[in-house]
């Protein structure tokens, strides 16, 4: 009597590596080959762990890490020649995805779609827990719809996408021991579901402005920590011109306010992190694009009511 085929699952971890060598071999292992991969500050502690279940019908991701960022260029995505469609959800956390024109910030129970056979930059903003799991373009078109027009857009969370997290999470817990057979039901479901969400979606169809914006505030987040990040650079990157981008906006001032806050953010999210508790707050602001200590207190008071050093306090009580 044959044995069913079972599913291989992999867990890969760097709880055995030296603190100062995690990121190193995080991204020399289980980031090989996948793209640039960087994260915004290199004194940041680092830890991530993860488990990998690969069938012929999907790899499913369960991934536990500090803040990193990936970005897969034409070099890497005609090297990998990989023809799938990824989605993903963050169980915690937040990040952002970004490919073509489309961009955007995305949160616990948001759902993203990204084609591994283009340019495309995704990434932790936080600590985060993620689910992603990827299919053929082939088979995600027959049981879900037009991957081109999915690529880069989100689904924002509801109790809709909240079915979908909750059955992906049960599927990755129940990986290990998996058939193929199983495996392929599994992820059969997963699509169905996906399908009855894409149908009520409308992304496609949003004024220019509102796409512009979303994208422009994927760049504030990825580039806050650069202290010459601003709107001239803003343009350069996004290939627009700068009336374009105040007309997303109301005004240059916003955008300001924008890449401000997005920087009083970062800190808040360091100081509050158990990740990143003994990071002194005279390095922590610097390295998340402040260069004037006293307008970084002031701002951070007015933003969030409290000193940085209360708000640590205020974690640690």
């Amino acid at each position: 009597m044959s044995t069913a085929s079972k599913v291989l699952t992999v867990v890969e971890t760097t709880k055995p590596v030296k603190p100062v060598q995690a990121f190193e071999f995080w991204r020399n292992a289980a980031l090989k080959n996948v793209g640039i991969v960087d994260r915004s500050d290199p004194h940041e502690a680092f830890s991530a762990n993860r488990l990998a279940a690969l069938s012929t019908h999907t790899t499913l991701l369960l991934t536990e890490s500090s803040p990193v960022s990936v970005e897969g260029d034409l070099r890497h995505v005609r090297r990998a020649g990989r023809d799938e469609v990824v989605v993903s959800f963050f169980l915690a956390g937040h990040g952002y995805l970004e490919q073509g024109h489309c961009g955007h910030v995305v949160g616990v129970g948001d759902i993203g779609f990204l084609r591994l056979d283009r340019p495309f930059a995704v990434g932790g903003l936080s600590p985060y827990r993620e689910i992603r799991f990827s299919v053929t373009r082939s088979d995600f078109e027959a049981r879900v719809g037009n991957a081109d027009a999915l690529a880069g857009h989100h689904i924002r969370a509801s109790p809709s996408t909240e079915l979908l997290t909750t059955y992906m999470h049960d599927v990755a817990r129940s990986a290990t021991g998996m058939s193929e057979a199983e495996a392929g039901i599994a992820i059969e479901g997963a699509l169905h579901i996906v399908r009855s969400l894409v149908g009520g979606q409308d992304d496609g169809d949003r004024a220019s402005s509102e796409v512009l914006r979303s994208l422009a505030r994927v760049h504030i987040q990825r580039h806050s920590h650069d202290p010459s990040y601003g709107p001239q650079a803003m343009t350069a990157a996004l290939n627009v011109s700068r009336s374009k981008l105040y007309r997303a906006f109301a005004d240059g001032e916003e955008i300001a306010a924008e890449i401000r806050d997005a920087r009083l953010d970062r800190v808040h999210r360091r100081l509050t992190s158990a990740f990143n508790d003994r990071t002194p707050i005279n390095v922590l602001i610097p390295a998340c694009g402040f260069t004037d200590a006293p307008s970084f207190s002031k701002a951070f008071r007015r933003r969030f009511g409290m000193s940085a050093k209360d708000a640590r306090a205020l974690r640690r009580g």
